[in-house]
C-alpha cells in the first residue's frame, strides 16, 4: 500500500513525518536535488555553449588555431544534455522542461552529425547547418534555464 501513496485520489501523499521529507520544504530530498541539478546543468551547459560560440568566432576571425580548442572542449560538456534529461525525470520537472531537455540531446547529436558531414563534399549543405543547430541548441538551453529557474521558485 505504501508504494501507492503518490497516486492521486488513491491514498494520501507523504506527510512531514515520511522518510525523505524535510520539514518546511516540499517533496522528497531526491526530487529537490534532481531539480536543482537539472537547472545547474542547464546553466553550465548554456555557459559552455557561449564558450563554443566564442571559440568558433575566434577561429574564423582571429586565428584558425582556435578550431582545435573548439573541437576539444565540446567533449567536456556534451554529456550534460543526457544528465539534464535524466535529472528532469528524477526531479518530476514539467513536461515542457522534459521535452526541451530531450530536444537538447537531439540537437547535440545533430551538432556531431553536421560537423562530421564536412568531410564529404557531397554533404556540404548538411555541414552548413552546424551553426544553425548550434543556435537552436542555445535557444533551447536558455529556455530550459528560464523554465527551470521558474520551476525552482514555484
Amino acid at each position: 500500500m505504501e508504494g501507492l501513496a503518490f497516486l492521486p485520489g488513491v491514498l494520501p501523499g507523504p506527510t512531514m513525518n515520511s522518510p525523505g521529507i524535510e520539514p518546511g520544504l516540499p517533496g522528497p530530498v531526491r526530487v529537490r536535488v534532481a531539480r536543482r541539478a537539472a537547472v545547474a546543468g542547464a546553466a553550465l551547459l548554456t555557459i559552455s555553449l557561449l564558450w563554443q560560440m566564442l571559440s568558433a568566432g575566434a577561429a574564423v576571425f582571429v586565428n584558425p588555431e582556435w578550431w582545435a580548442l573548439h573541437i576539444a572542449t565540446v567533449h567536456w560538456f556534451d554529456w550534460l544534455t543526457v544528465a539534464i534529461a535524466a535529472a528532469a525525470f528524477l526531479g518530476h520537472m514539467s513536461r515542457g522542461f522534459k521535452v526541451l531537455s530531450g530536444t537538447s540531446v537531439l540537437l547535440i547529436f545533430l551538432q556531431y552529425a553536421t560537423a562530421g558531414a564536412r568531410v564529404l563534399p557531397a554533404l556540404g549543405a548538411v555541414a552548413a547547418l552546424h551553426p544553425l543547430t548550434g543556435f537552436l541548441l542555445f535557444w533551447t538551453l536558455t529556455e530550459l534555464l528560464r523554465r527551470g529557474i521558474r520551476e525552482l521558485r514555484d
